[in-house]
């Protein structure tokens, strides 16, 4: 197996254990209040992967596998990490990181559990939001307009 299909599968596993479903490329998890959705993006430049992170709140009308480009709010999962959680997640989604494949899968999957899993299970709901990862996740993420006046009448949003 390629590192760049370690890349991909551990991401994929990763997406599955969160119970998503996966259409065109993104996977999809529906929550109470929105739909999260993941996906994994090869950079054009380097031999590293982002982790797109896209909420649609479904509050403001039904959509059926919005790409995360569509969605109210965007991030990259690596710009919600604290600065210094941050580069071995980064080092983790390059190719050719200089891990043995068994080990790089492992590590892969721990860090995407612990670092990008809590900001998934916050954007999940609007309550999910009022916590201090979801408050993170609101303040390092690109947030629309119909996005920012539906958590303003909710009280999440100035």
């Amino acid at each position: 197996m390629t590192i760049a299909n370690i890349v991909q599968s551990t991401f994929d596993q990763f997406a599955k254990t969160l119970g998503a479903r996966k259409k065109s490329g993104s996977w999809y998890l529906a929550g109470p209040d929105s739909i999260v959705v993941l996906n994994l993006q090869k950079s054009s430049y380097s031999s590293r992967y982002y982790i797109n992170i896209g909420v649609w709140f479904t509050g403001l009308g039904l959509a059926k596998d919005p790409k995360p480009t569509h969605c109210h709010l965007q991030a990259r999962a690596e710009t919600l990490l604290e600065e210094a959680d941050r580069p071995r997640l980064e080092e983790l989604l390059a190719v050719g990181n200089g891990r043995a494949p068994g080990v790089h899968e492992r590590e892969l999957l721990e860090a995407l559990s612990s670092q990008v899993r809590p900001y998934v299970e916050a954007g999940q709901t609007l309550v999910g939001l009022t916590t201090s990862v979801g408050k993170r996740l609101l303040a390092k993420s690109l947030l629309d307009g119909d996005g920012q006046r539906l958590l303003a009448s909710q009280g999440l949003w100035l």
